[in-house]
């Protein structure tokens, strides 16, 4: 291992405290409360100290660049590594990113009485909408790969026009290939819980709706128009607000306010590229099994439990890794895909020394923004567990293994990334099937929190041989991406 890959362990150690003092508090029911505020505030002040710390320390660029003298960086004024503006926007981002938690988890309290009185078929039309909320998060990421991996190479370029113009074209094959995954989700439903025909046929319009609005969304998430994005999910949660027993109508709101974006390519449609079939397959099937890490305990706890669980604490307990996930994507992934570039470039118009310098920064980026991102959902899943311990204590201890479990489906989801992105996509298969065995294997040998508690210990483990899978692959990436670039001509 490199010397340059150090930098991220002071904050996997943090990450790792941190869990190991949730998990304490999680089993000590009988601690006064004025102890576990303490103890988090000593603990929240430890790790804004590290983050701080490796922000400042994680500023290899500059230090990289050749062509600046020792004497002229002394010389240069110091300025802070990341603007006022520039700060302020990338928080407005990161908000506008988190509209769909922000502003579902406002709505959803309000409407969801009034849903519980309307029925479809025989079934409540909020059981309907819960199925298709656990449902349509690992479905969409099914489904919306494809078309990532056709506008994937005009992304790094910036080239709005040709990604709107590229996903115009792929964009109604994909979506009509795509709907036969619904059956995959929509059968064990029915089976499980004697839907009827009309209930069932609601269900899979939702999933289809829901898929539809999610590939709608690729535009604007891949060219990071926070805007349009923060946009549709405000259209979509106006319409749940003011018209819930419309239940179709959210998905299509938010599919219509994204129209005027793509209205100059939608000529293009009648131009369309169709991809090739194996390839949209093999999609398909590998967006299965990387979203099922983060997404398929849900639709297995539902199906288990007939609908039946606490639904307002468990996804409460979802929210730190949610949050961490939407933070990576914001503040994170971007820096990253920018060191890519350049290691990028420097393959094909650099030194040997440059290339090796960027390929250094680029590793330690890439471990880094790992290492934080589990660092900052470690942060939140401990304010959550206290929060609950001091409120709530009777249900500290399922938000705990929840949450834990939660926090390593988020980290071998990250990592799997990581791994995707340098090219390896067999890993991230075998993860993918490695965690929906450890799922069927806990929910059926294993009740309540106890379900959740085994697979946190079992993600965890399965996170400490992904992530050396990652470390290896990513400790000398120029040669990696120069295989990866090669290929591709």
């Amino acid at each position: 291992m490199h010397a340059h890959t150090r930098g991220w362990r002071p904050l996997a150690v943090a990450a790792g405290l941190l869990l190991a003092l949730s998990g304490l508090l999680t089993t000590r029911a009988t601690l006064p409360g004025s102890t576990v505020v303490s103890v988090l505030a000593v603990a929240g002040g430890l790790a804004l100290m590290v983050l701080s710390r490796g922000r400042r320390g994680n500023q290899p660029d500059r230090a990289n660049q050749p062509d600046r003298s020792s004497a002229s960086t002394a010389l240069a004024p110091r300025r802070p590594p990341l603007s006022v503006a520039a700060s302020a926007r990338s928080g407005l981002h990161l908000v506008l990113h988190l509209a769909p938690v922000a502003l579902l988890t406002f709505v959803f309290p309000v409407v969801s009485h009034r849903l519980s009185a309307v029925t479809v078929g025989g079934a409540t039309l909020s059981s309907l909408l819960l199925a298709s909320s656990v449902t349509v998060p690992w479905l969409s990421q099914a489904g919306a790969m494809p078309i990532y991996r056709a506008v994937g190479h005009l992304i790094g370029g910036g080239d709005l026009p040709a990604i709107r113009a590229e996903f115009v074209r792929v964009w109604p094959r994909v979506l009509a290939q795509s709907l036969v995954l619904i059956p995959l989700f929509a059968v064990p439903l029915g089976l499980t819980l004697h839907w009827s025909v009309v209930s069932l046929a609601v269900y899979a319009a939702l999933a289809g709706l829901h898929l539809a609005f999610a590939q709608a969304l690729v535009v604007a998430n891949a060219a990071r128009l926070r805007w349009s994005w923060g946009l549709a999910w405000t259209a979509y949660a106006a319409a749940l607000l003011l018209l819930p027993a419309w239940w179709f109508l959210p998905p299509v709101v938010g599919i219509l306010s994204q129209l005027p974006l793509l209205r100059r390519e939608l000529h293009l449609l009648r131009r369309p590229r169709v991809l090739d079939r194996r390839d949209v397959v093999a999609d398909l099937g590998h967006g299965l099994l990387l979203g099922s890490v983060l997404w398929a305990d849900k639709y297995v706890l539902f199906l288990t439990t007939r609908g039946s669980f606490p639904v307002t604490v468990v996804f409460m307990s979802l929210l730190p890794a949610v949050l961490a996930y939407n933070y990576y994507f914001v503040r994170l992934s971007p820096s990253m895909d920018r060191k890519v570039g350049q290691v990028r470039q420097a393959l094909e118009s650099s030194s040997q020394r440059e290339l090796t310098g960027r390929s250094a920064v680029l590793s330690e980026a890439v471990l880094a923004s790992v290492a934080r991102t589990g660092l900052v959902g470690a942060v939140l899943n401990l304010g959550l567990v206290g929060a609950t311990f001091t409120i709530a204590p009777a249900s500290a201890g399922l938000v705990g293994s929840v949450s834990l479990a939660s926090w390593g489906f988020l980290m071998v989801t990250v990592v799997s990334y990581k791994l995707d992105y340098i090219g390896q996509r067999t890993i991230p298969r075998v993860v993918g099937l490695a965690h929906l065995l450890a799922i069927a294997a806990c929910f059926t040998f294993l009740h309540g929190g106890a379900v959740y508690s085994a697979l946190a210990v079992l993600e965890i483990a399965l996170l400490a041989g992904t992530l050396a899978s990652c470390v290896k692959h990513w400790s000398v990436p120029e040669y990696t991406l120069f295989w990866k670039h090669a290929t591709s001509w």
